[in-house]
């Protein structure tokens, strides 16, 4: 039953993109907006009352969103009403698809989030409104926003010339550069060893870390290194491969997964040999029980429950983003034993980290305005306010003055500069203040807050060692940004990206657990290219190059 519910899933996103032999229809974005005398930033954003209805995923934290501080303090400020559309997380994938395909009941407003591919084939159908005039005739706040990254308009626009989305940009370095390996620092300096600088030292310490009982309790039940397949940054090959080339995070892009780009051509990683040579790397790590094949079978969960074994700690290194991804950081202090290791260098002088300079743009088609909305300029402008100053802080912090303290008095941010904010309502708790920032907004402010006295909160953590690593990042040149694609694009990609990412990932792993990549690359790449590598590459570089062009 299961397996029938994916397929006629999958035929719902995908039919936009065959319909018509993927032709666009350009009426809709072609039609000539018209927009009101109203000075861009008036509030209220519309003279008369205005009901507006917002499809949107109804997060777990916040227990009320007709009786939230944001709702009534937005209905004030505008003149627009809001009527939600909540649909739970697990079920919005499918409702909006659905919605999208029979093109009925349509919302005035989807908000939170749209793959790509869908916007570019709805569009193409006249399904949304274009955005472009509004921007350049009623804009003010996210007008500003553009000013101050001159390649976010080229990521917003579509194939077709035009606009249909407004994003939600966030500035957090510690999410563009989430590749990070964690050490246990008391076993270092139990066994005498410093932190690891290139990958055979590396090597050394999980060796000693294996063999001379570190945590003292006369078992061999040490673990060198571990991460899992899910979570945030655990994946180890990550962290290692970049001693080897450059290899960036899982995605940089619709389609344009682990490609990295050299003089203006885009090439795909997994078919280089410093990528080889990594994989043979982690082999042996795995031969010699260095590297715990498990890392490439379980999920977060169960690295947390390795990480907090009672008693003693047992693992030595591990890949993630930070300790709260696989440490209980309320509850116990292990996780302070631990210091993140900074990017190791290959034998071949290689040292990089995982990067994308694009990451800010965290979530492309936040607010899409749909052609049965009656007053898409209101909406429009509702959109806009979400990136003033005022709104952006309070779509992340909750109400000024209660939720957290603005420019408080003589405080430090965690960046060294004069705090902007201390909060005071916890951000991941349950609250009725804010929308849990998943509607259109700017975090400019992630590393103003107060610094905290101490250095193990996780804010500090990930800014110090954010720092630590920034030195290693690529050249933003050398990454790709994300990419659109057109309808007969995306749908070809589709087609080769279902095997080729599947064939990739596959033999990645089995290459790490079983070993066999010299006896087998040179089949391997001629399987890629069987596959359609080749037209991949032709596709992500027209889509690149027609990026760059703007």
């Amino acid at each position: 039953m299961k397996r029938v519910f994916i397929v006629v899933l999958a035929c719902t996103i995908l039919a936009p993109l065959f319909a018509g032999g993927g032709k666009q229809d350009t009426q809709s974005a072609s039609q000539n907006v018209a927009v009101s005398s109203l000075p861009p930033g008036t509030l209220p954003v519309t003279k008369e009352p205005v009901t507006l209805r917002i499809f949107f995923q109804q997060e777990p934290q916040v227990l009320d969103y007709v009786d939230n501080k944001l709702t009534k303090y937005l209905e004030k400020q505008t003149n627009v009403k809001i009527q939600w559309d909540l649909v739970l997380s697990r079920d919005k994938t499918q409702k909006l698809n659905l919605i999208l395909a029979t093109g009925q009941d349509l919302p005035d407003v989807f908000m939170g989030g749209m793959d790509t591919s869908l916007l570019v084939a709805y569009a193409a159908q006249g399904t949304f409104v274009p955005l472009d005039n509004y921007i350049d005739k009623a804009s003010l706040w996210f007008k500003e926003v553009l000013a101050e990254f001159p390649e976010l308009r080229k990521m917003m626009t579509v194939p077709d010339g035009h606009i249909y989305a407004l994003p939600n940009i966030n500035m957090s370095e510690p999410n563009m550069m989430p590749s990070r390996l964690w050490m246990n620092k008391v076993w270092l300096d139990k066994l005498n060893l410093k932190v690891p600088a290139t990958t055979e030292e590396l090597r050394a310490v999980l060796q000693a870390f294996k063999t001379r009982d570190p945590n003292g309790n006369g078992r061999a039940d040490e673990i060198g290194l571990m991460g899992s397949t899910n979570g945030w940054s655990t994946l180890v090959d990550t962290f290692i491969l970049n001693a080897f080339l450059q290899y960036p995070t899982d995605a940089n892009g619709q389609g344009s997964r682990r490609f990295i780009v050299q003089n203006g051509t885009v090439i795909p990683v997994y078919a280089q040999e410093g990528y080889r040579d990594g994989i043979k790397y982690m082999n042996e790590l795995v031969r010699d029980g260095l590297l715990d094949a498990a890392t490439f079978t379980q999920d977060t969960a169960q690295l947390k429950q390795i990480f907090e074994t009672p008693n003693t700690a047992v693992l030595g290194a591990l890949t993630a983003g930070g300790p709260n991804t696989f440490a209980d950081m309320v509850n116990s202090r292990r996780f302070r034993d631990y210091v993140a290791v900074p990017p190791v260098k290959g034998p071949k002088g290689v040292q990089y980290t995982a990067y994308n300079p694009y990451g800010y743009f965290n979530a492309p088609n936040c607010w899409v305005i749909s052609s049965s909305c009656k007053n898409p300029e209101a909406a429009f402008r509702l959109g806009d306010y979400f990136f003033s100053k005022e709104i952006s802080l309070w779509g992340r912090l909750g109400e000024p003055g209660t939720d957290y303290i603005p420019n408080p008095a003589g405080k430090k941010a965690v960046d060294g500069g004069a705090a902007l904010f201390e909060a005071v309502l916890v951000y991941g708790s349950e609250q009725k203040s804010h929308w849990q920032n998943r509607n259109p907004y700017y975090n400019f402010f992630d590393n103003k807050g107060v610094a905290s006295s101490d250095p193990y909160t996780l804010q500090d953590l990930l800014y110090k060692t954010t720092m630590e690593y920034k030195p290693y990042a690529p050249a933003q040149a050398a990454c790709i940004p994300p990419l659109i694609y057109t309808v007969d694009e995306a749908r070809e990609l589709n087609d080769i990206n279902t095997s080729l990412i599947q064939y990739v990932d596959e033999t990645r792993v089995r290459w790490i657990t079983s070993g066999g990549i010299d006896r087998e690359w040179n089949s391997y790449l001629k399987e890629l290219d069987t596959i359609g590598l080749k037209r991949v590459v032709e596709i992500t570089q027209t889509a690149y190059n027609r990026f760059i062009k703007g």
